[in-house]
């Protein structure tokens, strides 16, 4: 399949890329040089994620759209003009990201948000997709619950499958062994096969909205965890992570 993916500089797109490479045609958008990792089988194309043209020549010939969300390098280095950055990228980008792939026949989109917005909630709770999100005024949370309305509005406007993927805090398990766990992690590992695994989701001809859009939780399988990982069709497609922080439990902090 070719797909298109965003975040290229970022380490979830480069993992991403890494996961995808061998099963997929790929091409990678970012806004500066291409990373060294990538094979040449990897096509690199650059632009602003705000401008209509760059956006449909990258979606051109795709099949599906890989929306990491993760914002660029090169951001305004002032507090304001970021926060001002991240949240034109979030809304106005993703807008015209996904208006071009609807415009270039693309039916399956996947988006990168994210569990923060359920950090409101007590530990002591068993949170499910079904959960009524509370995001904070936090940048990276109000930005990613945006862009995810913004793709669900994609869903009820479009015969396109849409899924939002709202990842844990994205780390490495051999990095933060010597770290206090959280109950939000996922490596960035798992995240990746989610991504390729939601690529599976063919749910662009059904006739209710509410079933071309889906969100799925993917963080860490905890014995006692917070969130539920996937639902009943991510365990289907065989989504189980597969690093769960062992030595992060037994010796980390409370």
């Amino acid at each position: 399949m070719n797909v298109l993916v965003t975040g290229g500089e970022s380490r979830l797109g480069g993992a991403v890329v890494a996961e995808l490479a061998s099963h997929h045609t790929l091409r990678v958008w970012g806004t500066g040089e291409r990373p060294p990792e990538f094979g040449d089988e990897v096509k690199w194309v650059t632009g602003d994620l705000r401008d209509p043209d760059v956006a449909w020549d990258a979606v051109r010939g795709m099949k599906a759209i890989l929306h990491t969300g993760e914002p660029p390098p090169g951001l305004p280095e002032g507090e304001l003009e970021r926060e001002q950055a991240l949240l034109d990228l979030a809304t106005r980008g993703t807008h015209v990201l996904f208006t071009a792939g609807v415009e270039a026949g693309v039916k399956r989109f996947v988006y990168g948000s994210t569990l923060e917005i359920f950090g409101a909630y007590p530990d002591d709770v068993y949170i499910t997709e079904f959960w009524r999100p509370k995001p904070s005024p936090e940048m990276h949370q109000m930005t990613r619950y945006l862009g995810e309305l913004t793709c669900r509005e994609f869903a009820r406007d479009h015969l396109v499958a849409v899924t939002a993927l709202r990842l844990g805090k994205l780390v490495v398990e051999e990095e933060v062994g010597d770290q206090d766990p959280d109950l939000m992690w996922v490596d960035i590992r798992d995240a990746a096969r989610a991504f390729r695994l939601a690529l599976n989701r063919d749910a662009q001809t059904e006739v209710k909205w509410n079933r071309r859009f889906a969100v799925h939780h993917i963080c860490a399988d905890l014995p006692d965890g917070k969130y539920v990982v996937g639902n009943r069709w991510f365990q289907l497609q065989g989504f189980e992570p597969e690093h769960s922080f062992e030595a992060s439990w037994k010796g980390g902090g409370a």
